[in-house]
């Protein structure tokens, strides 16, 4: 239970800046049924506990939410100077 209230902090945290719950309904909506409003208030129910996502659903907003990765430069050896 403390792991699942743990990563819903994180959500929520990720989904502070503006527009980002319109970015990830839409994401959501293009790769499952239904629109983006409705993945929209699906998102909005599990922020506010209201709903509790499938473990399927909550692996798919891990790869939604998280955080962009820097690309490394193709030289994988660390510069000496």
């Amino acid at each position: 239970m403390k792991t699942y209230h743990n990563w819903l902090k994180k959500l929520r945290k990720r989904a502070q800046a503006s527009g980002t719950l319109s970015q990830w309904a839409e994401l959501l909506s293009l790769k499952n049924e239904g629109s983006a409003e409705l993945w929209r208030e699906h998102l909005r129910a599990i922020l506010d506990e209201k709903e509790r996502p499938s473990l399927d659903f909550i692996l798919d907003l891990d790869l939604i939410s998280a955080p962009a990765k820097e690309e490394s430069a193709n030289d994988d050896q660390i510069s000496l100077w």
